[in-house]
């Protein structure tokens, strides 16, 4: 029976606002650097300050740079997914103890936190998602009717605008979220056959089982039976190979394990959090591990190469026994570790409510330098709008370049990047290349885009899309995932764990043979669905043009615009290196912002 809903007091509403800086953001990146003074100014006015990332990478280069400036020697530590246990549970303790003014971390420390010592949060760069901005401000003053207090650090310039959208959405107390999809069959896959090692099962009374289940609520007989005899015999293709032989139906119709023993392999195997390939890093003659890293990162290291992690700057010795090998010595800068997860796309709630404040005549809630810009950017082009798409193509630098506003978030908007530009191949337009951020995606080529409408047909991005998602190495790596999630690999056989590298060649292999022999498998499908809904976002572009129902509106100028200038500077857009490359860049900025009709403070 529906049970009653009790809403609770609220409390006192957060203490929350951007922290004020003496110098401007930057015009691109999502360091914070910037900021690192007036941080510090805060660590010292408060106990035990929390300082969130959004990436692993960005809260080592923060942490590493915000060291260099805390000449007073503050205890500040460092926590992430990436570090050794043993490191966390140091800095975690130091923290109970009270011995930590600061801690720099991500969402490790998003949950089960009940320090109440921690007093202020501080969100370096916008949270790209509202109802984690409200998480984490409530690590602070976290008891009851105390308002916990945060300050938003806004990265760039446009995260200015997001952070003030944020800060509105949370004392409106506007979660956002995306509609909870259907249960995914990879998991289901997997039940099936942990229920299979509890005993005979009969399917149809486990199916109504599965329905009780919200997320499978409206799950189909026909899906059910697919997965079924997927876990029986492998499907069509693999129906031959006795490892994927692994139910059978007794003459009662209850379904069993083929062979009892295998039931230890399933419960090796149980879990639907899939471990980052990575190798461990310790010091050359020392036991104690420093941390993680990805094994591609760790593959693109030649010795002498340096990195951070932990704070530290590490140089590379070798690689022994899959363990990544260090030293102290740091004759170099550092390279950037590569970490498990990536960056965070904006969400739609927010991403509608920065359109909503572009529609504005004014805009007081924003610092001036900020409304200026958008406001110049008004009188040179256009602002975005919710229900059209904007596009401005202007040439520079002996390049055609052609911007397109689409405020579907990161993931979605590298996804239309790539379909765009093979659309413009396709006509003849010779795109060059493309860099793309939350909100839109700029593209460089030889020829001007004379009409940008056949570009977003509906049609033709969907057949592109399955064109390119098919030849891909994003279900590749979406497939490997699903198949170690149905348990149609394993991760662990017996006392052995298979490498990254392992792992994949084996779904590579599987993924292979059923792309050429069964390409509508079930573990195909399902591998389909989840790249849509995941590294891709498709769905977040069908939401863009749904939602502007092919309202274009095109603006041609004669040369950079204001809200297109930062987009030359993102990162690999401006590849510059050597001893002069921070005043190159710096160079490089004055005079994208001068083209533009921007000054540089």
């Amino acid at each position: 029976d529906p049970c009653p809903i009790l809403d609770a007091d609220p409390g006192p509403d957060p203490n929350i606002a951007m922290l004020k800086t003496d110098v401007m953001p930057p015009w691109s990146g999502g360091g914070g650097a910037y900021a690192i003074p007036d941080v510090l100014n805060e660590v010292r006015r408060h106990n035990t300050t929390l300082i969130f990332h959004n990436t692993r990478a960005q809260a080592e280069i923060f942490f590493h740079n915000l060291w260099l400036q805390n000449d007073e020697g503050l205890p500040i530590g460092i926590h992430h997914g990436s570090l050794a246990r043993d490191q966390r549970e140091k800095v975690e303790a130091a923290m109970v103890r009270g011995e930590l003014k600061a801690i720099v971390c991500t969402g490790t420390l998003d949950l089960g936190i009940d320090w109440g010592d921690v007093d202020l949060i501080i969100q370096i760069g916008a949270p790209k998602n509202v109802k984690r901005l409200v998480q984490r401000i409530g690590r602070a003053n976290h008891r009851y009717n105390a308002p916990s207090k945060a300050l938003i650090v806004p990265a760039n310039r446009f995260e200015v605008v997001e952070c003030v959208a944020a800060l509105e959405a949370v004392r409106a107390r506007d979660l956002d979220g995306d509609p909870r999809g259907a249960g995914p069959l990879d998991v289901l896959c997997q039940h099936i056959l942990i229920r299979a090692c509890r005993g005979p099962f009969d399917a149809d009374a486990l199916f109504e089982t599965f329905r009780t289940a919200g997320a499978y609520a409206d799950l189909s007989k026909n899906d059910f039976d697919q997965c079924l005899e997927m876990m029986a015999t492998g499907g069509y293709a693999l129906r031959a190979y006795d490892r994927w032989q692994r139910l059978r139906q007794r003459d009662d119709g209850h379904w069993e394990l083929r062979d009892p023993r295998s039931a230890k392999h399933v419960r090796m195997n149980i879990g639907t959090i899939l471990d980052t390939e990575t190798l461990k890093v310790r010091y050359r003659g020392r036991g104690a591990a420093l941390g993680e890293i990805e094994e591609g990162f760790a593959a693109s290291l030649t010795p002498g190469d340096t990195f951070l992690i932990g704070g530290q700057v590490v140089r590379y010795e070798g690689l022994r026994e899959m363990t990544v090998e260090v030293s102290r010595r740091a004759d170099r800068p550092p390279k950037i570790a590569v970490f498990a997860g990536s960056k965070f796309s904006t969400s739609t709630q927010l991403s509608n409510r920065i359109l909503d404040m572009l529609r504005q005549e004014t805009w007081p809630e924003l610092p001036r330098h900020t409304a200026e810009w958008l406001a110049l950017q008004r009188e040179r082009s256009k602002l975005p709008q919710r229900d059209r798409i904007l596009v401005e193509t202007f040439p520079h630098d002996g390049r055609q370049h052609t911007c397109i506003y689409g405020f579907a978030g990161r993931s979605a908007m590298q996804t239309l990047g790539l379909l765009v530009t093979g659309r413009m191949e396709a006509e003849g337009l010779n795109p060059l290349g493309f860099v793309s951020t939350d909100y839109a995606v700029l593209i460089w080529g030889l020829d001007r885009v004379p009409d940008p409408a056949p570009l977003f047909d509906g049609e033709n991005l969907r057949e592109a899309f399955e064109t390119w998602l098919k030849g891909n190495a994003v279900m590749k790596r979406t497939f490997k995932g699903s198949a170690v999630i149905s348990m149609m690999l394993e991760r662990n056989f017996g006392p052995q764990r298979r490498t990254g590298r392992q792992a994949a060649f084996s779904s590579d292999i599987l993924y292979d043979t059923l792309a050429k022999y069964d390409p509508g498998h079930l573990l195909m499908r399902i591998t389909r669905t989840e790249a849509m809904r995941g590294l891709v976002d498709f769905g977040r572009i069908e939401e863009m043009l749904a939602r502007t129902r092919g309202r274009i509106d095109h603006v041609v100028l004669d040369r950079v615009t204001p809200l297109a200038a930062p987009l030359f500077l993102e990162h690999g857009r401006v590849p510059i290196h050597g001893e002069g490359r921070e005043r190159l860049l710096a160079d490089e900025a004055g005079r994208l912002m001068e083209a533009a009709g921007l000054k540089m403070d």
